[in-house]
């Protein structure tokens, strides 16, 4: 995950989003969507300001990784990423997401 979002420049939810709150609401926040509000985040950021990397480390929760399976949860993750980009609704996704 962490390749990816250095190669990619789009972090989510699960990894931690940094960002100044002058920024954040420069932007207009996140948008009002059932689920990939991180993703459109990230992508409303890399038009004002380069990404970093933070050095520190962060700890979030792996609790659907754990109970999901880390296998079939990537594979849900990719899908659900690409069918965003294809078009599908959001709402239409979380319900994906949420099974």
């Amino acid at each position: 995950m962490n390749l990816r979002s250095r190669t990619s420049f789009v972090a989510t939810g699960d990894q931690g989003i940094f960002v100044a709150k002058d920024l954040f609401f420069r932007i207009g926040g996140y948008k009002s969507i059932a689920l990939m509000e991180d993703i459109e985040l990230c992508k409303a950021l890399r038009k004002e300001v380069p990404p970093k990397n933070p050095k520190s480390t962060l700890i979030t929760s792996a609790r659907r990784w754990r109970s999901k399976g880390i296998v079939k949860t990537i594979f849900l993750m990719w899908f659900l990423r690409l069918a965003w980009i294809a078009g599908l609704p959001s709402k239409f996704l979380k319900h994906l997401y949420d099974r």
